[in-house]
């Protein structure tokens, strides 16, 4: 009975932890590099995948370059808006470089891991493991469609599962349904 009670109390925390799918997107504003900053709001009337990431991350390079950037060039003329958010130590410094190495078609720019940690409901003091790269899905309106972790299934065999879930909130009404 205990072992029940415990799980259910773990389950009932992750679960407050995550973002709720179809609620509006939490305010988030990213530094630029070399450019003034992003707010997610500018974003409105696009579907938005939004890309936490470290930009020292070996995992995070090889999903900017063989994912996001063709990503990016496709679904773009599509109303896509990709966006990286660096959160990693001096990665105020560190965006220029990594947006010029990789030839991002969008836009890459940093906040500090406190923001991204509100950002998506968890506390700065959570200690459990927070893998990157973090993909956040938005639809037209701003709401939140898609909150995949680093460690998540969907990251596993991340190409096709963003182009599905792009296209899935591309076919999706001015009045977006939630995904169950």
């Amino acid at each position: 009975m205990r072992t029940a009670t415990a799980l259910l109390l773990c389950a009932s925390a992750l679960t407050l932890a995550a973002m709720e799918l179809g609620k509006p997107s939490p305010a988030l504003t990213i530094q630029g590099s070399g450019r003034p900053a992003m707010k997610l709001t500018e974003f409105r009337g696009k579907v938005v995948l939004l890309a936490f990431i470290h930009t020292t991350c070996p995992h995070c390079q090889q999903l900017t370059t063989t994912t996001l950037v063709p990503v990016a060039r496709e679904y773009a003329p599509r109303g896509v808006q990709v966006v990286e958010c660096a959160f990693n130590q001096g990665a105020g410094e560190l965006v220029g470089a990594f947006a010029q190495q990789f030839q991002t078609p969008f836009r890459v720019g940093w906040t500090d891991y406190s923001t991204v940690m509100a950002y998506l409901g968890r506390s700065p003091n959570d200690q459990r493991p927070f893998f990157v790269p973090h993909l956040v899905f938005l639809d037209r309106q701003g709401n939140i469609q898609g909150d995949y972790a680093g460690e998540s299934d969907f990251m596993k065999t991340p190409e096709p599962n963003i182009r599905k879930e792009l296209d899935r909130l591309l076919k999706l009404p001015a009045t977006a349904a939630v995904r169950k």
